[in-house]
């Protein structure tokens, strides 16, 4: 068969024309399309405009509404630029919108509402307004008014806050922000105006804004001056990069004043702050309060040192710290981010006044307002520690304070107070505490535990080589009581011996001197400082060495009427004291001496009885047994009862009276020489040392032996 070549050319050809028909319709959609993209993020969208404040309206749950220039760009950077922007509040809240804003540029991305699509919390990229009035309510059932979209379980109670749309940024230049929040107590309004450019220059430029309210039942009322535009939030991935913005911030925090001088990146959501800072106030706990720092009540405080804040972390480095009497500095670090929040750093300073912290210990001082310290009637601190706020916080922070002033001018001071302060799921201690007194050393450790009901104490303290003279100032006689003696060492306070022994002629300086050493392993439990030392437990033991002891003091113990007119005449002189030991023993808040021996040269001097912490009340007795001879002795044992507030001392008359009687009845049937017989004390003197276990008197059957002597 012949072959038709223009048959095979026109078969061949036909579906080459169909193809490149269809490549260029498909390419002519496309450039349309191309073009349509092109036109429309150049003129932003007008179409959309309606279909995008349904999408919006939908998204939301609350009518969106639009107004004015509209300007949406999808490619690259997604944005929208509107003059006037509405978002609804549901009627429940009692407000008329959640945001209105005028001069409107918002930005995001779109992976960021793909996210929270799919339920995660909605980020916006950026938003700036001209003017901006947002109004903020959650209700106590826990339902906010922010909380756009579908409704989520999760964003309901007291985490509802999360839900807030987290900003990159967050500008205007004039508006306001009301936030009224059941839930966390805040009632806040926030008002924002300013103006920058080239127009504006020197003093005008730049932002002011005013805090007013209540946050966390703590008044609050700030102005706040920015050199530039306000950064107002800053979400947390993006403040990083935010531009520094000079910053001064000045009034009140409750009763507390403020001043911030320095720099920020943001104030509220995530803030960057740097800068210096002053801050005063009447009591340091109505600062940790809303704060959730546990702090003591204290007198009022000025503090002023330099305040660094980022990602949830506070930093302080305080230069002067004057709280009460006290001089403190310190650096610390308050870390939020940590569950639950931990404080960390440094306590230092020149001086730290007890009394100071008088509350935080149950005692007075600070704010006694809520409750007395003590109980009509009683010594010992009553205030309920503030267990819970135990548990609000961690802690770790070393200590290092020159001098510890207990607030009296009976005891003298502790000098180069180290401890390390740990505070770790409601169990506060202080471990290797060491301090320095009158020449001698303290060194130990205590801990509270809040988790064991009730609240259960530890103390283990050492005591070596302290001059008891210099330390307990109240032991000093009346002409040395307004001049307190200084610290003596060892060599000091044997030399002093020695010229006693000598009959030397020194006044004396106290009544008891030497140097003390001992121990105490003690644990209690209650909700107060009073409480613990009535559930005392424990021994407490010390000694004391190289001492010396007032010879009348001693005589007046033993009514030795004949000895102390000598010494009266003579003068008072140190008895040196050949040996001096106290051994304690605490059960369930009774202090019960097992051993309590002044023993001197002169006489012996024995104490028993028992001193009751639940009750405040004395027992003791005290026994003086001479070592020598006296003419005229009323010697009979003298009685300490009362209670701690109002200590009543006395004698034990029976034996006394009948001395008397039995002198009177001589001196009528022999005469009056035979008169003084009955009241001559013969005196003795025991071999058997009476500070070791063998002098012991006989001990009821539920208390320890004595230890050995040292």
């Amino acid at each position: 068969m012949p072959i038709n070549p223009s048959a095979d050319a026109h078969s061949t050809s036909a579906p080459t024309r169909r193809w490149h028909r269809t490549a260029w319709v498909a390419g002519g959609l496309v450039g349309l399309v191309v073009l349509g993209v092109v036109v429309g993020e150049t003129t932003g969208w007008p179409v959309l405009r309606q279909s995008m404040e349904r999408a919006m309206t939908k998204g939301a749950g609350v009518p969106v509404v639009l107004q004015g220039d509209v300007k949406l760009h999808l490619i690259w950077r997604p944005r929208l630029a509107v003059d006037r922007l509405q978002i609804a509040s549901d009627e429940r809240f009692k407000v008329p919108h959640l945001l209105d804003a005028q001069g409107v540029l918002l930005a995001w991305t779109w992976g960021d509402v793909w996210r929270w699509r799919q339920g995660e919390r909605l980020r916006v990229h950026s938003l700036q307004a001209n003017e901006l009035d947002a109004q903020l309510v959650r209700l106590k059932d826990g339902s906010a008014n922010w909380q756009l979209g579908a409704p989520r379980p999760e964003n309901t109670g007291p985490d509802a806050v999360e839900s807030l749309p987290r900003f990159g940024t967050l500008l205007m230049n004039k508006g306001r922000i009301d936030w009224n929040d059941a839930v966390q107590d805040v009632d806040l309004k926030v008002a924002v105006q300013g103006s920058e450019g080239e127009a504006v220059q020197g003093a005008d430029a730049g932002y002011v804004a005013t805090f007013n309210g209540r946050y966390q039942a703590l008044p609050l009322k700030l102005n706040v001056r920015a050199g530039s535009t306000l950064p107002l939030l800053q979400d947390t991935e993006s403040a990083a990069g935010a531009p520094w913005v000079p910053l001064r911030v000045e009034g009140s925090v409750g009763t507390s004043r403020l001043l911030f001088d320095g720099q920020a990146a943001a104030l509220l959501g995530t803030p960057r702050l740097q800068g210096e800072i002053q801050f005063k106030g009447r009591s340091l706990a109505a600062v940790g309060d809303p704060l959730g720092i546990t702090l003591p009540q204290t007198p009022p405080f000025d503090l002023r040192g330099t305040l660094d804040h980022e990602a949830g972390a506070w930093r302080l480095k305080a230069q002067r710290a004057v709280i009460g009497s006290s001089q403190l500095a310190g650096d610390l670090l308050f870390d939020q981010r940590e569950k639950p929040a931990k404080l960390s750093g440094q306590l230092t300073g020149s001086r730290l006044a007890l009394a100071d912290l008088g509350p935080a210990i149950g005692g007075k001082g600070g704010d006694t307002t809520k409750d007395d310290a003590t109980a009509p009637g009683r010594v010992l601190p009553q205030r309920r520690f503030d267990l819970p706020s135990l548990k609000a916080m961690n802690a770790d922070v070393q200590v290092d304070i020159q001098q510890l002033d207990f607030g009296t001018t009976a005891m003298a001071p502790l000098q180069g107070l180290k401890t390390r302060v740990r505070l770790a799921g409601g169990v506060l201690k202080l471990e290797d505490l060491k301090a320095s007194v009158s020449g001698g050393s303290i060194a130990g450790s205590t801990q509270l535990d809040s988790n064991a009901s009730p609240a259960a104490w530890v103390a283990k303290l050492d005591f070596k080589a302290i001059d008891l003279a210099g330390w307990l100032r109240g032991l000093s006689t009346a002409d040395a009581a307004t001049s307190p003696p200084p610290a003596k060492g060892a060599a000091t306070l044997k030399k002093e011996r020695n010229e006693a022994r000598q009959g030397g002629d020194q006044a004396v300086q106290s009544y008891l001197t030497g140097l003390l050493f001992g121990s105490m392993h003690v644990r209690g439990a209650g909700r107060s400082t009073g409480e613990i030392l009535a559930s005392l437990d424990g021994p407490v033991q010390f000694t004391l060495r190289d001492g010396t002891l007032s010879h009348l003091a001693t005589e007046a113990m033993g009514l030795d009427v004949a000895e102390s007119l000598g010494v009266l005449i003579r003068g008072d002189q140190p008895l040196p004291l050949r040996c001096a030991r106290f051994y304690l023993i605490a059960r369930n808040g009774v202090v019960a001496p097992t051993l309590a021996v002044i023993d001197s040269a002169d006489s012996t001097i024995r104490i028993t009885g028992q001193v009751s912490l639940r009750d405040e009340s004395l027992a003791l007795r005290v026994v003086t047994r001479s070592h020598d001879w006296s003419p005229l002795s009323l010697r009979t044992p003298v009685t300490v009862s009362g209670t701690l507030g109002d200590p009543q001392v006395g004698i034990e008359a029976q034996g006394l009276i009948g001395r008397v009687l039995g002198a009177v009845a001589l001196g009528a049937a022999v005469g009056p020489a035979a008169a003084m017989l009955p009241l001559i004390e013969q005196g003795s003197t025991s071999k058997v040392d009476p500070c070791t276990v063998a002098a012991v008197p006989e001990q009821s059957g539920n208390q320890p032996a004595a230890p050995r002597k040292p």
